[in-house]
């Protein structure tokens, strides 16, 4: 079971080491020849972008000097040529790694969605409302930048700061050494910025998941009904506004973050070339320098200052974005059911099959977390045959159910079907053999189609019929206007909860299993609705060994054997007759059912008289 706290993110920072830094840049690996092709292009525009400041030299050096236009305009020819092949290649570079970048995160989307996929329940069960959304869309998406821009970012101010030192260095060795003294004031402060904005990152996505949360709960089909009934539409925005203003409070403070270090950053880009007009004044009287080489290397040293803040501002990204891997990794690193089974490497045809479908429980205990919510369950369900199983609200049932599909796992103790263990079943054979209708029944915001083929794609159209005919749902969908493309609404909302349940069980027929669980799939109904509805159960039951799980104990009186459940244990067993002789609990429940009906069915019945007596001037 996963016991892991996803609404609570930890405050310490991700240690920056080399597997992690591996292991993000191992996604550029199925892209090995467009990668190269972004470092050529990258080398080249670095390259590219030392042909003006050189030539610059060269105008005033030596084409203003000789007044000779020819030269000069052939100079500022190569310059604007080099201007606007620079131009065509960044073009061509950003379309490379912006298909790069989107590559990426279409695979890490695909990787999380397919891991949360084969989760067990128990991670769902207790996760926020939209945490997953959170991480899937907006955790993704912000990393995306680490790999469009903050990558080819890095990359280029590496080759732009060689290639700037190369030609600062022959240009004159004296000043490329006092310009480099303020190079240090750019990666002093870059530690502190960087973990400062790693935490507002982290505090942001925190925010962010609860805003999802609150918007998905508050505005979905079921949350919105149940927010108008009860008029806490404006309590509902009081609680949107304030989660909305923490999210924007601390995404402005994470755009400010580092602002003093930015306008350091400034003031320094600027004292630089002041230093090399002093110095190089001096040189100039010394006839050791040029005033075009003067200007051409304070050209070249804004160039180069703006490699150095680039590759600062990297590291404060970089900072930034392990707040967002972090939460990602967590996510692929989840261990997905799957792989707790030991038969999950087991070739198909050495699969053992459910055929009769015979289940025992052998001292099965069970807890959520601390609390113990099943004690030593022995039960035995016999192949082919109907059991019922009863008890208070809280007594342990749907759990019981929830363990023979491997939603759960016991804490202790053996399931069986066909004496197997169902832990030596992959989790694909044994969920195929067993079909659930649970009392509400979940159906996609698609076709009536579409949902019945969510357990059979491959169906035919006589298929499709014969089931919805079997759940007695058939002439109902013949009727509407679209029939079986009639579009359900979110969660079903366009159809009764008869027609849903009678969808569900069709969508069961098609599915064919073994073994049936029916919780309590009429307790909601309405008499009509019930009456349909526990005719299609008796149709689907026929041949398969069926556990129902009841609350109206009239409607299981005839099956094969109940089971009483009462605080997680057994209490009593048997058929209907042999348990309303022990005088137990079952027919404890029994009897207060059957009296409170009774007395329902009196006073109708004196409801009906008194209106019959009723004069008819009296009446009017």
């Amino acid at each position: 079971m996963v016991r892991m706290r996803f609404d609570q993110q930890s405050q310490k920072m991700p240690k920056l080491s080399w597997p992690f830094v591996t292991r993000i840049l191992s996604y550029f690996k199925p892209y090995p020849f467009r990668l190269l092709a972004v470092i050529v292009l990258i080398l080249t525009s670095s390259a590219l972008g030392l042909v003006p400041p050189l030539l610059l030299q060269k105008m005033i050096d030596v084409a203003l000097p000789q007044e000779n236009l020819s030269l000069l305009a052939l100079f500022v020819g190569l310059s604007m040529s080099a201007t606007i092949l620079l131009n065509l290649i960044n073009v061509g570079q950003g379309y490379l790694s912006t298909w790069i970048a989107k590559k990426i995160t279409f695979r890490i989307k695909n990787q999380i969605y397919d891991n949360l996929a084969h989760m067990p329940q128990s991670f769902f069960a207790g996760l926020k409302e939209g945490e997953i959304l959170t991480r899937l869309t907006s955790d993704v998406d912000g990393i995306q930048q680490v790999f469009q821009t903050t990558v080819v970012s890095a990359l280029t101010s590496i080759f732009v700061l060689g290639t700037s030192l190369v030609a600062l260095f022959s240009l004159n060795p004296i000043l490329a050494l006092i310009s480099m003294a303020t190079i240090p004031l750019f990666i002093l402060p870059t530690r502190k910025v960087g973990k400062l904005r790693w935490q507002i990152t982290s505090q942001s996505q925190q925010q962010l998941s609860r805003l999802n949360s609150h918007v998905q709960e508050s505005l979905s089909t079921g949350g919105s009904l149940l927010m108008k009934l009860f008029t806490n539409e404006d309590k509902a925005y009081d609680e949107f506004v304030d989660v909305n203003g923490a999210v924007t409070r601390l995404q402005i403070k994470e755009t400010l973050a580092g602002r003093w270090f930015r306008m350091a950053m400034s003031v320094f880009t600027t004292i630089g070339p002041m230093l090399v007009y002093l110095v190089g004044g001096f040189l100039l009287t010394k006839d050791q320098i040029t005033i075009g080489g003067i200007l051409t290397f304070a050209t070249l040293l804004g160039r180069m200052y703006n490699p150095v803040t680039q590759l600062s501002n990297i590291q404060v990204d970089f900072m930034r974005s392990f707040a967002l891997f972090d939460r990602i990794f967590e996510y692929l690193d989840l261990t997905p059911e799957d792989s707790y089974s030991p038969v999950a490497t087991r070739a198909p045809e050495e699969e053992p099959q459910i055929t009769n479908g015979a289940i025992t429980f052998q001292q099965v205990n069970f807890g959520y977390g601390d609390q113990t919510t099943l004690h030593d369950i022995q039960l035995t369900i016999p192949a082919g045959q109907m059991t019922a199983i009863v008890g208070p609200s809280g007594a342990g049932k749907s759990t019981l159910t929830n363990l023979l599909p491997r939603l759960y796992t016991p804490d202790t103790g053996l399931i069986t079907i066909d004496g197997q263990d169902i832990n030596q079943l992959s989790l694909t054979t044994l969920r195929q053999q067993i079909g659930m209708v649970s009392q509400e029944a979940f159906l996609f915001n698609t076709t009536i189609r579409e949902n019945l083929l969510y357990a059979k794609p491959d169906a035919t159209e006589e298929e499709l019929e014969a089931a919805a005919k079997a759940a007695y749902i058939h002439d109902f969908i013949s009727q509407l206007p679209q029939g079986y493309d009639t579009p359900v609404g979110n969660r079903g909302v366009k159809l009764s909860g008869g027609e849903k349940q009678r969808l569900a069980i069709a969508r069961v027929i098609l599915k064919d299993p073994q073994i049936l669980i029916l919780d309590e799939a009429t307790a909601a109904l309405d008499a009509l609705s019930e009456h349909y509805v526990q005719k299609a159960m008796d149709d689907l039951m026929q041949g398969r060994t069926a556990i129902v799980i009841a609350h109206r104990l009239a409607t299981i009186a005839n099956a094969d054997q109940i089971v009483v459940m009462d605080q997680g244990t057994i209490a009593e067993q048997g058929n209907h007759q042999e348990l309303l002789a022990k005088g137990g609990l079952y027919s404890q429940l029994y009897h207060t059912q059957f009296k409170l009906a009774q007395e329902q069915a009196d006073s109708t019945e004196l409801e009906t008289a008194l209106s019959a007596e009723v004069t008819p001037e009296f009446a009017a």
